[in-house]
Order: C-alpha cells, then sequence, then structure tokens
C-alpha cells in the first residue's frame, strides 16, 4: 500500500450555488438553503481494485440522510469523525465521510483516532479512488446531514433490509464517541435515533462532539446535482 503520510489531498465539499463535478471522480455533496448537508454519491473501489472509480449505481433503493449536531472542541487530538455504513451482519458497506488528516495517513500519526473505523473498514489498505470519495475537511460546528445513495463501496446497489450506521469521533487522543443506528432500507420510508457510547466511558468528561444523531430513508429519491457546488479549502 502507499504511504499517505505525505500526500495531500485537495477534497470536494459542497456548499452554495451552480454544480461543479469532477469527471470520473465521486465526491460529498452539501445542498443550499438546507441545513449543512454532504452526500457520499457514487462508488468507491475494494481495496487492490483499479483507482480509477466506476461508473455510479443507477438502480439503488433511495437514499439515506443521516444527520448529527458537530461542537468543535477547542483542544488537541479531537474534531476527527468518520461516518459509515455496515450490513445486519457487521459487513462493511462503505464510508460515507471521513476527516481528511485520519482519512489520509494521519492514523499512523494518531492510531488511536477512529480506530473502531479504520479497523472495520480496513482503511489501511483503501485504494486511493475510496480515500479522495470520503476524505474531507474538519467541519465547523453545525448540524450537519450526510446522504448515501445505497450503493455499497465497489458502486453495486445493495439489497433491501436492515443496515448499520455509525458515526465515531475522536474527543481527545485515545477518548472517542460512537453513535450506533439502523435503517431499514426497501419500498418504505424509515426514519431511527441512534445510540450513543463513550470509549471508554470517562470519555464523557472530555466533551460533546456529536450530539442528535439519526438517519432517515426515503424509497426511490436521488440528489438533483444541479443543486451541488464545489469547496476546496480545509484540511
Amino acid at each position: 500500500m502507499p504511504d499517505r503520510r505525505i500526500r495531500v489531498v485537495v477534497p470536494l465539499v459542497v456548499v452554495t450555488g451552480v454544480a461543479t463535478v469532477a469527471a470520473g471522480a465521486h465526491f460529498g455533496y452539501q445542498v443550499p438553503e438546507r441545513p449543512q448537508m454532504s452526500v457520499a454519491a457514487g462508488p468507491s473501489p475494494a481495496p487492490g481494485a483499479d483507482d480509477a472509480a466506476p461508473a455510479p449505481a443507477t438502480d439503488t433503493l433511495g437514499l439515506v440522510a443521516v444527520s448529527y449536531r458537530l461542537n468543535r472542541l477547542p483542544q488537541l487530538a479531537s474534531n476527527q469523525i468518520a461516518i459509515w455504513i455496515e450490513d445486519e451482519n457487521g459487513g462493511y458497506v462503505r464510508t460515507l465521510f471521513a476527516t481528511s488528516f485520519t482519512a489520509n495517513g494521519g492514523y499512523a500519526r494518531r492510531p488511536m483516532s477512529l480506530s473502531l473505523w479504520r479497523e472495520t473498514s480496513g482503511w489501511e489498505s483503501a485504494s486511493q479512488a475510496e480515500v479522495e470519495s470520503a476524505s474531507r475537511p474538519a467541519q465547523p460546528s453545525g448540524r450537519h446531514t450526510v446522504y448515501w445513495d445505497g450503493a455499497d463501496r465497489d458502486g453495486r446497489a445493495v439489497p433491501a433490509g436492515r443496515y448499520t450506521y455509525r458515526i465515531e469521533g475522536n474527543v481527545r487522543w485515545e477518548n472517542r464517541v460512537l453513535y450506533t443506528g439502523t435503517i431499514t432500507l426497501g419500498d418504505r420510508p424509515d426514519s431511527t435515533t441512534a445510540q450513543v457510547e463513550y470509549l471508554p466511558a470517562a470519555a464523557e468528561r472530555e466533551g460533546t462532539l456529536l450530539a442528535d444523531v439519526g438517519a432517515a430513508f426515503t424509497p426511490g429519491e436521488t440528489l438533483d446535482p444541479a443543486e451541488v457546488t464545489t469547496f476546496t479549502q480545509g484540511s
């Protein structure tokens, strides 16, 4: 695997305005005139696959919106988060969002940061295309929504069923917070609230990084790319 500790990735995050999408890549989206939003739109190749990203799946079941409130903490070794999907058996499906420091090799410098996500995703073996599809700048405090288009890391539409969404946050050094919820994809809408766990339990005293985590599924919905634009500042 290539050493990413010195890689510089200019991520694409979406703000307001007219859409600008780079050909052959899949990025996080944010929608104007709404609370802060992002979408993991399009597939990511599996580790070891060709770094050219495949075409987006067109037959997915709908759109999942994972929403949360982020409270940036004024302390070192903090404010890193990762959001990912697992199937009902705990199998890894897709990373939707990971702050760029950790996603691009920061885990080698701070191995205690987002350790559950790294273990579940096997991120050390992720392809360059997969890293770029999920890596984004650290977000400001406020309400955010990350969308999942219902495709797995290889761009295949997932089957109907129950899926687990997780948000892991690095509160301070080895202290982490983990939100876990389930959402059912099928022919009916669904919405749920995630449950929180601090790792270790004493991590709760280090501050509230994440709150109000939940998800909603809308069958057959897609995000209009005309609402999307790019933002390329952050780390």
